[in-house]
């Protein structure tokens, strides 16, 4: 179920009681709880400010100017979709407040019509977003805790995607406070998926070329900012209109999201066909694997869109991987074996793992997943014995 973000305004103490357990039960965010507008101006910038895509509304005690208020958040630039509630129900109005643009109008018992029209809502928002998204595959790589290799599987991964394609790719950092893709992919353009965001008024195919930087053939980059940046994080919107953009300018964008699950993490995997959650064995990172997965499957986020990868796997570990799966509780994707020497001894020369290398077949496996094409076997070289 698409995750919903709604506002609620709501004073009568019954519907607020009652709209509270609905919402628990449900797969949804809240970003706005108030039991009255107060200044609609200052009211009318936290509605600018946080993008509800649904407004909770009681009327209960303002139904003479419900005309006025629905004035009001029709003025903004993306209003939400405005759901009247009441704690009776008039037939004047529910006409008056359908004729000034309600989606709905729900009343005591509100449990049964509001969850109704909350799931039709979602399922609505769900087909647009689909609709939407353009013909290019995204795939988001983050890790379970630093250190885990997020970083080094992403780029490996799209050094493999042109072959499978014959097509670009894009490599994009959204890891804000310590983004490493344009240090190892020697990518020297000085802008970041920052700069795409705060000019999406600008955003077109032109201006995006100015962006990005070829670090190797066949793959486009977009680094993190040159600096950590802790005040500003991209609004979800935000996110979601950018990542609908570069769908439509590559067959495969790769995504590295940093570590562990935070509000832009969680906002940019609405927006991805694939999420790798990259592990390894310590005891540390399959605890904080674990309680991801747990997170993401109890907020709806779709199973078959979850993969796990084991980084550093040793040759005899002490635990199965039928016993990791039981515990993850979703299946392992893929196992990466433990090969630091060489890739310590490529980053201390500037490269990449070379083409042969046993952990360059893994992040092989992991492109033609994501692209849906198969890697064609290297062909046996003639020998009469």
């Amino acid at each position: 179920m698409y995750p919903l973000m709604i506002g609620l305004v709501v004073e009568t103490k019954q519907l607020w009681e009652e709209i509270q357990a609905i919402l628990q039960a449900l797969p949804f965010r809240i970003v706005l709880e108030q039991s009255e507008v107060g200044d609609w101006p200052t009211f009318l910038s936290k509605l600018e400010r946080l993008r509800p895509e649904v407004l909770l509304f009681d009327i209960s005690k303002s139904r003479d100017s419900i005309e006025e208020q629905l004035q009001h958040i029709r003025s903004l630039a993306s209003p939400p979709v405005f759901i009247a509630v009441d704690s009776k129900a008039e037939p004047e109005t529910i006409l008056r407040a359908i004729r000034a643009g309600a989606a709905e109008f729900v009343y005591p018992p509100v449990s049964a019509p509001l969850r109704a029209a909350l799931e039709k809502l979602a399922e609505q928002k769900s087909q647009q977003q689909h609709d939407t998204k353009g013909n290019g595959r995204v795939a988001a790589f983050f890790s379970a805790k630093g250190g885990c290799g997020a970083t080094t599987i992403a780029v490996h991964t799209a050094v493999e995607v042109p072959a499978l394609t014959n097509s670009k790719v894009l490599l994009a950092d959204l890891d804000l406070e310590s983004g490493l893709i344009s240090f190892l992919m020697k990518a020297t353009a000085p802008y970041s998926m920052l700069d795409a965001i705060h000019n999406l008024h600008r955003l077109d195919p032109s201006f995006w070329k100015g962006l990005v930087s070829n670090g190797r053939p066949g793959i486009e980059i977009v680094g993190s900012a040159s600096t950590p940046n802790y005040q500003e994080t991209p609004r979800a919107d935000q996110l979601r209109d950018v990542l609908r953009f570069v769908r439509m300018q590559y067959s495969t964008v790769l995504l590295d999201l940093g570590r562990s699950l935070t509000p832009m993490t969680l906002s940019a995997l609405e927006h991805v066909d694939m999420t790798f959650l990259v592990a390894t064995l310590e005891v540390p990172a399959l605890h904080r694997a674990q309680h991801i997965v747990r997170a993401l499957l109890n907020g709806g986020y779709s199973k078959d869109r979850l993969h796990v990868i084991l980084n550093r796997m040793p040759k005899n570990p002490d635990i199965t991987i039928s016993e990791l799966e039981s515990m993850l509780g979703v299946p392992i994707f893929q196992s990466v074996p433990n090969d630091y020497p060489a890739l310590y001894e490529c980053y201390a020369e500037g490269k990449l793992l070379p083409a042969g290398n046993r952990l360059a077949r893994c992040f092989g496996e992991v492109a033609s997943k994501i692209t849906g094409v198969e890697a064609s076997k290297p062909k046996k070289k003639f020998s009469i014995f």
